[in-house]
Parts: structure tokens; C-alpha cells; sequence
């Protein structure tokens, strides 16, 4: 997940307080009277994440999925002409925002453009009517074209309008495609490793995060505050390995089929993971119950050094 800075928390700060005067009576002396201001055209949802990336998770599917970006007419009075605007991609807020993340923490992973053969907007031109506030554009995201390895963002920006804009005109929406294993679970289970210190730190909460149409990473969030990885327990304190974490691959029906490492260990550690087809092993999601019963081997240097059983049940989305 991405981390956003603090100093962004100033913006909350001061429209908190532009609030609190705005609730104050007329005759205080900190009183402003706002209804002075002049009508603007703004993008409401950017308001509500104060200009910052957001997150929007869609289902893949073999058809495209509507998301609306709301235009919105901030006035005292409902406008009684009509408001244009025009809405356009904001490319160069998402690079300075990149920039500002990279020199505050090098290690920040920058966002990525989302490619235009991803989605598509029929008019970028909005016509909010007399007597109204709001005009929704439509949004065509093409999810099974989406490569969930990239972390994308479609930035858009009111670039004209027949009104001012707003300084709530950056909305960063970070699309995300989920297939239908996708979400948050309760684990249990087994841990037998080698090492007779290593063992197991059940019940644990663990994502299963889209890798594809039909394959999931495990993401336990347990580990370091949450990432791709397996926590356990060593002589009664937590740890996970280095450079793995499991990725379940599934057939039509919910059987998994392969168990990989999300990770590329280098040799002569050479992490991977195997699904293990021993008899009595069920391996299987079971779409009616949404939950999960698999079993699987940890590989290190070409042996196995851990067998692991899990349950998994459906909490709610990630």
C-alpha cells in the first residue's frame, strides 16, 4: 500500500477549520461570511480525498465497467444557467506528486499512467444543467486488460470551464482489477518446518491479492504492517522468510492447480513453493462457502523445508 505523507494531513487541518468558522455566529470575530464567494467548478471526490491517489477496485471481467467522475457546481445558490467544463488527463500533477513522494523516501514505488488501451471516455466535455449542481462522466475501464503487477493511476483535471476551478481539481484514481478470489481472510492451519523453532502463528488475517485473471498472492498482514510475504513464529517471536510468499493458481471450477513464489530468489537459496497432491489433500475454493482448503510445500535449495495446511474463509474485501 502506499503510504502518504504527513504533510498532506495540513490540508484536512485547514479544512477543518474553514468548517469551524463557517459554524461560527455572525457577530464572533473570527466570523467569515462565505456566501460572498464566487461559484466554482470542482471534482467533489478529489475533496473528499484531499487531491490524493484513492484507490478503485473492479472485478475482472470480459466486459467493460462504468465509473463515474463527478463534476460539481460549489456555490451558495443552485446555478440557474448552465456550467460547462471539460475534463482532460492530469499527467503532470501525477509526475510532481511522484517527485514530492521520491524526495521525501527514495524507496516510494511511483505510480504509473494508466495505459489508454485500458479504458476509454466517450465525451470529455460535461454540461451540468440549470437547476442542478452535478454531471457524472462515465468511465469504460476494460478490467482484463488491466496487468495487475503495475500500480496504475488515471489522473483527471477540469482543464476549462465556464466558471472558476476549484482547487479541488486533482482526482487520482488508483485502479485496481480484483478477480473473484480477491479479498480479505481468517487462516488457520498447520506449519511443520525443519527447523523445530519455526512454528505456526494461526489464526492470522491474509490477503489474497489479484496476480491475474486466476492466480493470488498471499499477503499477510501480520508482517511488517501488512505485505507479500508468510508470517510465523520463531521461539516465540514473529518472523517471516525472506523473498517468499505464496501464489495459489486456480481452474474454472476453484481447484488449485499450482502454488508458486511470488518472489525471484536467486540460487543457491532458490525460495519456491509446490503445491503438495499428496492423498487426502483437497485443494480446492469453494465458491459457495468462499472459503479455501490447501496444502503446500515451502522449497529451499531444491528441498522442501516446510509443509503447510491452511483453511481460509471469506471476511470481506481487501
Amino acid at each position: 500500500m502506499k503510504q502518504y505523507k504527513i504533510k498532506y494531513s495540513r490540508i484536512f487541518l485547514i479544512a477543518g477549520l474553514i468548517l469551524a468558522m463557517q459554524s461560527c455566529l455572525k457577530n464572533n470575530e473570527y466570523y467569515v461570511d462565505f456566501s460572498k464567494g464566487a461559484p466554482a467548478v470542482e471534482l467533489p471526490y478529489a475533496a473528499v480525498k484531499a487531491n490524493l491517489p484513492f484507490a478503485v477496485s473492479l472485478d475482472i471481467v470480459d466486459t467493460p465497467t462504468t465509473y463515474y467522475a463527478a463534476i460539481n457546481v460549489a456555490s451558495v445558490n443552485i446555478p440557474n444557467t448552465v456550467t460547462t467544463a471539460t475534463l482532460g488527463l492530469d499527467d503532470a500533477y501525477l509526475a510532481k506528486y511522484n517527485a514530492d513522494q521520491l524526495a521525501d523516501d527514495p524507496g516510494f514505488e511511483p505510480f504509473e499512467l494508466l495505459p489508454d488501451s485500458t479504458y476509454s471516455i466517450d465525451s470529455w466535455d460535461a454540461s451540468i444543467p440549470a437547476g442542478t449542481r452535478e454531471f457524472l462522466v462515465p468511465i469504460k475501464f476494460f478490467t482484463s486488460k488491466i496487468d495487475p503487477g503495475h500500480i496504475y493511476i488515471l489522473p483527471l483535471t477540469i482543464v476549462k470551464s465556464s466558471l472558476a476551478i476549484s482547487s479541488w481539481n486533482h482526482l487520482m484514481i488508483n485502479v485496481g482489477a480484483k478477480n473473484k478470489y480477491d479479498g480479505k481472510y481468517t487462516v488457520t492451519g498447520t506449519f511443520e518446518h525443519i527447523n523445530a523453532a519455526f512454528t505456526a502463528s494461526y489464526p492470522k488475517t491474509v490477503g489474497l491479492v489479484t496476480q491475474g485473471a486466476a492466480a493470488n498472492a498471499y499477503f499477510d498482514y501480520g508482517v511488517n504492517g501488512g505485505t507479500f510475504g508468510y508470517g510465523f513464529s520463531n521461539g516465540g517471536s514473529g518472523s517471516y522468510f525472506g523473498n517468499w510468499a505464496p501464489v495459489f493458481t486456480f481452474d474454472a471450477d476453484g481447484n488449485v492447480t499450482k502454488v508458486s513464489n511470488y518472489y525471484s530468489d536467486p540460487p543457491p537459496r532458490s525460495r519456491d513453493a509446490q503445491l503438495d497432491t499428496s492423498p487426502g489433500t483437497v485443494n480446492k475454493y469453494d465458491f459457495a462457502t468462499q472459503s479455501m482448503d490447501v496444502s503446500y510445500y515451502f522449497i529451499q535449495s531444491g528441498g522442501i523445508v516446510a509443509k503447510i495446511h491452511e483453511t481460509w474463509t471469506y471476511k470481506g474485501p481487501r
